[in-house]
C-alpha cells in the first residue's frame, strides 16, 4: 500500500500538468498498483482476429518504391534505413492472444521526411527542389494522395475539432501546400505516414479490434505547434480513418517532450549537457571524421566549425529525397557522394560512447509523458467514456529517441523519418476469479470511486503490449522481464516502471526530487 499511495503522488501530478492541455481529468491511481498478477497459460494466437474490411472501396496501397528508384542506394546503410523510403508496412500490431480484447492504442511517432533545418554556410538553397506542395506526378506517389488532400481540406472547415490549446492550428495547412522552405514536410514525409496508417488501419480496424465509425473523441492527436508534425499526423491519421478522418480530435504540445505543466527539470538539462560533452568528445579525437569534415569545409569554402553541427542533417535532406547535393556559391564547387558516405557512416557510431549520459537525460525528458498515457490506461480501467481509444502523440526525433533510450531499445542512436512506437492495451474478455492480498474489508467511500478490491482485479486482467517500427519489443523491456502472460506484460508492471522504476537509477522517489540538484 506504500507503493500504492507514493504512486498518487507522483502520477497525480503528472495528471493534473497534462490535463491542462489535453482534457484529461485527475484521479486516484493508487488502486490500480499493489496486485501482481498470476502468470497465464493461455496459447497465442497467431493472427489477426479478422481480415474483414471495414470499408469495402479502400483499398491497400501497392509498393509504389522499387530497389532501383529508392535514394541512397550508394550509401551506408544507415543511410537507407534513417531515409526510410515510403513502401508497404507490414507489423505485428494488432496481432493478439485468444480471450483478450484490445482497450487503447497509443502511438508517439517522429514526423516524415523534411527539408533540411538550416543552410550551409556559402550554399543558397533552391528550396523549390523539394517537393513540398504535394503532387501525386512525382516520386515518391502514393495512390492516396489525392484523397488525403480532400479530406485534409476539409478539417479547415471543421474548428470545433481543435482543443482549446490547438486554436494556432485551425488556420494551418493539414497537408503541405506550399513552397519549400527549412523543416518543412516534404512529399516523401507525408507517403511514410500515409503507410505508417495504413498499416495500423490493417491491424486495428479491418481487423474489427476498433471502429473507424466510433463516437467523436475516440481519435485524439497530441501535436507540438510545428507544421511537420501536425501535416504527419493528418496523413497517419487519415492512413487509419481515411472517409472518416473528421472525427479526430486535435490538441496541441508546446514542447517537443510532451511534459505538459511538468517541463522544468534543472539536472535533466544537466544531463542533456553531458551527453553533449561526450558526443563532441568522441568526434573531436576521430582523426577519420574529422579529415572528412575539413574535406567537406573546404569544398564549402567555410570552417569546420560552421559545419560540424549542420552537415549531417543537411546531407540526409538531399540523399533521402533524390537531390543533387549542395554547391557553394562562390567558387560553384560541389559535394560529391563520396563526401556524403565520408561524413554520414559515422551516424550512431558512437552510441556506445554516449548511451549512459543520454539514457539520464532520457529518463527525466520522457517520464512526464509516460506518465500522461499511463494515467490514459489507468482510466481506461474505470471504463472511463471519455477517453480516447487511439492517441497520436505527434512528435520528433528529441521525442521518440528519449522514449526509445528509457525502454532499454536504443540508446543516443538517430531515428529515422516517421519512426512510430506503439503501445497497445489489453483486457481479458472474462476476468478470473483469484485472491488479492488486500484486507477482505478494504473500501474506497468516495462518492464514484471502485471498491478496492474491484479496482484491483480489473487491473489484474488489463496488459500492455509495445510494438517498435511494427516489432513486438515487449519481452525486451526490462520492467516485464520474467512477467508477461500470453506474452503481454501486466499494466500494473508499466505503472509501477512509470512511478518507481524510472527514477531507480538516480535512488529518488519522484519527478520532482530526481529533478532537483
Amino acid at each position: 500500500m506504500k507503493s500504492a499511495r507514493r504512486l498518487v503522488g507522483f502520477l497525480g501530478l503528472a495528471a493534473l500538468g497534462m490535463a491542462a492541455f489535453y482534457g484529461v481529468v485527475h484521479f486516484d491511481l493508487a488502486r490500480f498498483v499493489s496486485l501482481k498478477a498470476a502468470q497465464s497459460t493461455r496459447v497465442l494466437h497467431t493472427g489477426h482476429k479478422s481480415n474483414t474490411t471495414g470499408h469495402a472501396h479502400i483499398n491497400s496501397s501497392p509498393d509504389v518504391t522499387t530497389l532501383n528508384d529508392a535514394p541512397a542506394q550508394d550509401m551506408p546503410e544507415v543511410v537507407r534505413w534513417y531515409c526510410n523510403t515510403p513502401r508497404r508496412l507490414e507489423g505485428e500490431e494488432g496481432q493478439v492472444p485468444d480471450g483478450f480484447r484490445l482497450k487503447a492504442v497509443f502511438v508517439v511517432t517522429r514526423h516524415g521526411d523534411r527539408v533540411p533545418m538550416e543552410t550551409l554556410p556559402n550554399v543558397k538553397y533552391n528550396y523549390n527542389s523539394w517537393t513540398c506542395k504535394l503532387d501525386p506526378g512525382k516520386w515518391p506517389s502514393d495512390p492516396l494522395l489525392s484523397s488525403f488532400v480532400k479530406s485534409a481540406e476539409m478539417l479547415r472547415t471543421r474548428p470545433n475539432i481543435f482543443g482549446s490549446s490547438a486554436k494556432g492550428l485551425v488556420s494551418m495547412s493539414p497537408y503541405p501546400n506550399s513552397a519549400g522552405g527549412p523543416s518543412k514536410l516534404t512529399q516523401t514525409g507525408v507517403a511514410q505516414l500515409l503507410r505508417v496508417g495504413e498499416k495500423l488501419r490493417r491491424a486495428y480496424i479491418d481487423s474489427k479490434l476498433l471502429t473507424a465509425g466510433d463516437t467523436e473523441d475516440q481519435f485524439t492527436v497530441i501535436t507540438t505547434p510545428y507544421s511537420r508534425t501536425y501535416q504527419s499526423a493528418t496523413a497517419l491519421m487519415y492512413g487509419v480513418l481515411q472517409d472518416d478522418l473528421f472525427k479526430i480530435r486535435v490538441h496541441q504540445e508546446n514542447n517537443v517532450l510532451f511534459c505538459g505543466a511538468n517541463c522544468r527539470c534543472p539536472l535533466r538539462n544537466e544531463y542533456m549537457k553531458q551527453f553533449k560533452s561526450v558526443d563532441a568528445k568522441y568526434f573531436s579525437q576521430n582523426a577519420e571524421f574529422a579529415a572528412a569534415l575539413e574535406t567537406v569545409a573546404k569544398t564549402l569554402n567555410s570552417k569546420v566549425a560552421n559545419v560540424r553541427y549542420k552537415i549531417i542533417d543537411a546531407l540526409f535532406g538531399h540523399v533521402c529525397n533524390k537531390l543533387d547535393l549542395p554547391c557553394t556559391t562562390q567558387t560553384h564547387a560541389c559535394l560529391e557522394r563520396e563526401h556524403a558516405r565520408n561524413v554520414l557512416k559515422f551516424v550512431n557510431k558512437d552510441e556506445e560512447q554516449r548511451r549512459e549520459s543520454f539514457n539520464d537525460y532520457s529518463r527525466l525528458a520522457i517520464q512526464p509523458l509516460l506518465s500522461s498515457i499511463a494515467n490514459r490506461m489507468a482510466r481506461l480501467v474505470e471504463e472511463k467514456t471519455e477517453v480516447a481509444k487511439f492517441v497520436v502523440y505527434s512528435g520528433h526525433d528529441m521525442t521518440v529517441t528519449p522514449l526509445l533510450s528509457v525502454l532499454g531499445l536504443t540508446h543516443a542512436r538517430w531515428v529515422p523519418y516517421a519512426t512510430h512506437v506503439v503501445m497497445e492495451m489489453w483486457e481479458r474478455d472474462h476476468h478470473e476469479d483469484s485472491q488479492t492480498s488486500f484486507e477482505k474489508n478494504s473500501t474506497l467511500t468516495k462518492p464514484g470511486r471502485l471498491e478496492l478490491k474491484q479496482a484491483a482485479t480489473s487491473l489484474k486482467g488489463t496488459f500492455v503490449r509495445f510494438i517498435h517500427m511494427g516489432r513486438d519489443v515487449t519481452d525486451r523491456l526490462g520492467f516485464c522481464t520474467g512477467k508477461l502472460q500470453a506474452r503481454l506484460c501486466p499494466l500494473e508492471e508499466f505503472l509501477e516502471f512509470v512511478e518507481h522504476g524510472v527514477f531507480q537509477k538516480f535512488g529518488k522517489d519522484s519527478y520532482t526530487e530526481a529533478c532537483t540538484p
